[in-house]
């Protein structure tokens, strides 16, 4: 038995619903091409097999806010995404299963590589490849990867589901209450710049070494109107050489019971200079991306625009960097 074999051999199978295969057909019937068709009506079944398996491991997710059933979004882009609450977007890429009839035998099979068009290959915060059957109303869930690497996957490669449940939770982190923040209550993890660099070193220059907390100065000189600031380091995994950056954010009480919130990220432990191609993202409570800045390769931070948030509201900051990610979650 081959490996892609072994692979659909072991796959968990998902019933594809009537209501879903109308649905997917509805979507289908508004592309203007056949070859269109078919690929926005293989994307609404993965998507929906998805959610399906999400729901039964009680993991909430938005499927309603998803792009896949934008017909205008659809037309430009092979888009397959499923926003999963409070974490961000899983891209639900489909694999057609073949048969092959030799005599008295059916033989199913699926091909040994998926692609990720490049449209998907940011703002996901992984992959899962679904194998479709819609002549006998099935599909199943063939594994994910976190990442989008060249665009091209080893299906055999992929890691199983119960890896891609313990990597949801992993990106689940405790929601942060601001309104804390106000009475000198911080999260574990935020702590005041200074605490968190105080051991961080710049490279040697002349033989001295250079503090990696000058580069931040103090908290008033950084953001001399904040009334609070806090900094949390974010380990984007062993993926990326075990990158660690500095989330800083600072908070300012308005007078109409508003706060005002400024973001930023820098580099830690020696770094001059970001990584390039790092995303700094404000995210909605469903996930969605309210705005984004993006590192050019040769800066010494980055910085998201001041935005208000309202008493009651919830909203999520996202760092990426090649395709990891790590986001933060906030209340007010």
């Amino acid at each position: 038995m081959t490996s892609v074999e072994l692979l659909l051999n072991n796959a968990l199978p998902m019933p594809i619903l009537p209501k879903v295969i109308q649905m997917a057909q509805g979507f289908a019937q508004k592309q203007p091409t056949a070859e269109k068709a078919e690929q926005v009506y293989l994307n609404t079944l993965a998507v929906w097999a998805v959610r399906d398996y999400l729901e039964l491991m009680e993991i909430d997710t938005d499927i309603e806010h998803s792009d896949f059933s934008n017909p205008v979004v659809c037309l430009g882009a092979d888009v397959a995404d499923l926003k999963v609450k409070g974490l961000g977007t899983l891209e639900c890429r489909p694999v057609k299963l073949f048969e092959n009839h030799s005599g008295s035998e059916n033989h199913r099979w699926i091909p040994e590589f998926g692609s990720i068009p490049p449209e998907v290959w940011q703002e996901r915060i992984g992959y899962v490849f679904v194998a479709i059957d819609p002549k006998r109303k099935e599909s199943k869930l063939l594994g994910f990867t976190q990442t989008a690497g060249t665009g091209q996957v080893c299906l055999p490669q992929l890691k199983p589901l119960d890896e891609l449940l313990e990597y949801l939770d992993k990106l689940t982190n405790p929601i942060v209450n601001l309104n804390q923040w106000f009475t000198h209550q911080f999260a574990v993890g935020w702590q005041r710049l200074e605490e968190l660099l105080e051991s961080d070193s710049e490279p040697s220059i002349l033989g001295q070494t250079v503090p990696a907390l000058r580069r931040f100065q103090t908290d008033v000189q950084l953001f001399p109107d904040a009334d609070i600031m806090r900094a949390k380091l974010i380990d984007l995994g062993m993926e990326l050489g075990s990158q660690r950056l500095a989330l800083v954010m600072a908070l300012t009480q308005e007078s109409d019971r508003k706060v005002s919130v400024f973001v930023q990220v820098h580099p830690t432990e020696g770094d001059r200079y970001l990584p390039g191609n790092l995303t700094l993202a404000l995210l909605s409570e469903s996930g969605d991306r309210l705005q984004a800045v993006q590192s050019r390769g040769l800066d010494l931070w980055v910085q998201l625009r001041q935005f208000r948030v309202e008493p009651g509201t919830n909203f999520g900051l996202q760092v990426v960097l090649n395709g990891v990610s790590v986001t933060e979650s906030f209340t007010l």
